[in-house]
């Protein structure tokens, strides 16, 4: 199949609120319950931050007899997210040149003669230039088959020739209308003495909605939605994926907002509609759904098929974007700033997989930044200590994540960093240890750089007959050196274990900051620390650790399996351990601060190391 590789078109036009057309819906039989029209206006405000567009009459004669759908337009009109245009300055002077269009059917109409309800609450906005009754009337006196977009109206493939069997009435009618507005009821009345059959009627009314909805939007530049439920005229495929309703409801149902959009209030939707966080979450929505769509046409039979699109959407959302638990946002706020977190981090996965939705992400969305660390503990003060600096450091749980037959929990700050927490248990061996589930945790995660943290057994309380370590100071591994692997002789052990060095770039990292903890009541130090199975607990074995080892400064149970681990998978790894005990004596007094002092370096350490990254 040839590849269909496509540019993104980045659209910012308002979009025209069509489907809130009583004559359209009433010409294609279409009726929505008021609770879906409230839905889909709730759907597109938290989507899309680009703002709306309606003929005011449009919306006060489809929203009139919904009260709970026009309570809320109207509060979307009062505070500029629906500019409802009119060729009238005011209210009142709109309000009186609807009684002379509608006079021949005020019965149709009683909002403009008696009861206005709420139309004494209509905000109007930008006055338009032009009149649409104007515009249609000049359009079907001088008829013109190319301006008639006949296929706009999907029901009836025969309204053409309908149409036009009935043009010459129907152009009779519209000159001798005086000011009567050109609708339905213009068309069955007694108006120039022509009578018109009931298909004709039918068609015709179809043909001057679709006329009307199609000039609006190029007269003022504007987008339609498509997939709008129950609304049967075409889709403009231009307008397809970015302003389609079934996957931005789809969207916002992976992300888990669906249902909150329907409890938030009104005013709390309108209260963040356009802030800074709600424009990049629409524009990373659109962008997302663009990439999706792009590459799905190299995918499809039919690249013009919508439908065939969004199955292949929605399955790429079951693989990689729906969250398999509650979430819960306060506010709108909340919510774009989770879903644009979310959307970049389902972005980095599958551009992993798919190089077309790949080209077009990244040429759109520069902001990238594809390192993420994970962090591994090994004890329950470790994990405490981590949590609490993660936290501290401005980093948010975001989910919990299914590594192999393990779990790992992702954590996120801001946009694009992001850590990855993997417990194990103690030392390098063993069904849940380091060893067993680093190797394929790092691949599966695409973690790039690889930190262990938690406690450890200092080696140098002293040095040249002075105090030097004490508990709670902190190590950072230069490299670490296997002490278990030997060669046990008649005569003598020689020991065979590897040395390997800890990454560069982690280690500059961890070097940036240390003056930050200049005042700190610890100390930080760099060098060689061994590691190896046993849990130390001996001043014999300690000072057989310390002849053989002279350049140690510290020892621990994991570092084997973290280092190997990194080796093999071509990652960055250091190792930051705080010093609970001398490797004798152990008691757990020093656990929670050494674990403590060393997370807070780690976060500290990670902190710098993305934000340098993301200049």
């Amino acid at each position: 199949m040839a590849s269909r590789e496509a540019c993104v078109t980045i659209i910012s036009k308002p979009v025209f609120l069509d489907f809130l057309n009583r004559e359209a819906g009433r010409a294609a039989n279409c009726d929505r319950p008021e609770d879906d029209d409230i839905a889909i206006i709730r759907i597109l405000v938290v989507s899309l931050a680009h703002g709306f567009s309606a003929n005011i009459s449009q919306v006060a004669e489809y929203c009139n007899s919904r009260p709970k759908l026009f309570s809320q337009v109207i509060k979307l009109m009062q505070r500029g997210v629906i500019d409802a245009t009119s060729s009238n300055a005011t209210l009142s002077e709109f309000i009186e040149d609807r009684r002379a269009r509608y006079s021949h059917v005020p019965e149709r109409y009683p909002f403009y003669f008696s009861d206005q309800g709420g139309l004494v609450d209509l905000q109007l906005g930008t006055r338009n230039p032009f009149s649409m009754t104007g515009d249609l009337s000049r359009l079907i006196l001088a008829y013109d088959q190319s301006k008639f977009d006949f296929d706009l109206v999907r029901l009836s493939p025969s309204d053409r020739a309908v149409f036009e069997s009935g043009l010459n009435v129907i152009q009779s009618k519209v000159f001798k209308r005086e000011d009567l507005a050109i609708t339905r009821d213009l068309l069955v009345s007694n108006i120039a003495g022509g009578e018109m059959s009931a298909r004709q009627i039918e068609a015709a009314t179809r043909a001057i909605s679709a006329l009307y909805m199609k000039n609006y939007a190029d007269r003022r530049s504007l987008a339609t939605c498509t997939g709008i439920p129950q609304f049967s005229y075409r889709d403009v495929v231009e307008n397809f994926p970015a302003f389609d309703f079934p996957l931005l409801k789809r969207a916002l149902q992976a992300l888990g907002a669906l249902r909150q959009v329907s409890l938030w209030s009104i005013d709390d939707i309108i209260e963040h509609y356009g802030s800074l966080p709600h424009r990049h979450f629409s524009y990373h929505l659109q962008i997302f759904l663009d990439a999706l769509a792009i590459s799905a046409r190299n995918k499809v039979n039919d690249s013009s098929d919508m439908s065939s699109i969004r199955l292949h959407i929605d399955r790429v959302f079951i693989q990689y974007l729906d969250i398999d638990y509650v979430k819960k946002f306060g506010n709108p706020e909340e919510f774009y700033r989770f879903g644009i977190e979310r959307l970049i981090q389902c972005a980095a996965r599958i551009s992993q997989l798919d190089p077309i939705f790949n080209s077009t992400w990244s040429s759109q969305v520069s902001h990238q930044n594809n390192d993420v660390i994970a962090v591994t503990t090994a004890t329950d003060s470790e994990d405490d200590a981590l949590i609490q600096k993660l936290k501290e450091s401005g980093f948010t749980s975001s989910r919990p994540v299914r590594v192999g037959n393990g779990f790992a929990t992702e954590y996120t700050r801001g946009t694009s960093q992001h850590v990855y927490h993997l417990r194990t248990s103690a030392g390098s061996l063993g069904v849940n240890s380091a060893g067993l589930i680093l190797p394929a945790a790092l691949k599966e995660l695409g973690a790039t750089h690889l930190i262990s943290v938690g406690i450890c057994f200092g080696l140098l309380p002293e040095k040249n007959g002075e105090p030097y370590q004490k508990c709670g100071d902190v190590l950072v591994s230069t490299e670490i050196q296997d002490y278990e692997t030997a060669r046990i002789g008649t005569e003598k052990t020689i020991n065979r274990g590897e040395k390997l060095p800890a990454g560069t770039g982690l280690l500059q990292a961890a070097r940036l900051v240390r003056p930050n903890f200049a005042e700190a009541d610890f100390k930080i130090y760099f060098g060689q620390i061994i590691s190896g199975q046993k849990l130390v607990d001996s001043k014999e074995f300690v000072e057989n650790l310390r002849t053989e080892f002279p350049g140690a400064i510290g020892g621990e149970m994991e570092g084997n399996a973290v280092s190997a681990s990194g080796q093999f998978n071509g990652k960055e790894w250091v190792m930051i351990k705080g010093i609970c005990d001398w490797g004798m004596g152990k008691t757990d007094n020093w656990q929670d601060v050494a674990a403590l002092n060393a997370c807070d370096v780690a976060m500290k350490m990670i902190v710098t190391f993305f934000d340098a990254q993301s200049r």
